[in-house]
């Protein structure tokens, strides 16, 4: 595997429901991917791309009549995408690439603080907190 260097990284996309992850947050269902974008898997590169996605669900409660039809259903209320940009020294297949540990907590730092400042700005409590994100890179990591 090849060792890479970080660039920059950059939102990528963000959906985002505040009311409803305010009001069912503690219902919320969290996945994440994290994979490496290319439009050629075998055209080897010095700059390459990751995304990590989080994407958030709720099962809304049945009782949920402030919500009309969506009550009792399965409502995305998060999805963010977060990119990062590494180079190599030569060029090489994006599947070469060896994921630093650090990656993927450093991205979903900054999903976090994008989702929190959303949050504050609509004056919602902040969603994810650091043990919320410890907690994902944990699952992450556990696969």
């Amino acid at each position: 595997m090849t060792q890479s260097t970080p660039v920059a990284d950059r939102l990528y996309g963000i959906t985002m429901r505040p009311q409803e992850l305010a009001l069912y947050g503690d219902r919320l269902r969290i996945s994440l991917s994290y994979a490496p974008m290319f439009d050629e898997p075998g055209e080897p590169a010095t700059t390459h791309f990751t995304l990590l996605v989080l994407e958030g669900v709720v099962v809304v409660p049945e009782d949920a009549v402030e919500l009309g039809d969506l009550a009792g259903t399965t409502l995305p209320v998060l999805k963010v995408g977060w990119e990062l940009e590494l180079s190599t020294p030569e060029p090489v297949l994006p599947t070469d690439l060896h994921e630093d540990p650090g990656e993927v907590p450093r991205l979903l730092e900054r999903i976090a603080d994008t989702v929190n400042e959303l949050a504050r700005r609509a004056g919602l409590e902040a969603p994810f907190g650091p043990d919320v994100v410890n907690g994902l890179v944990g699952r992450y990591r556990a696969g």
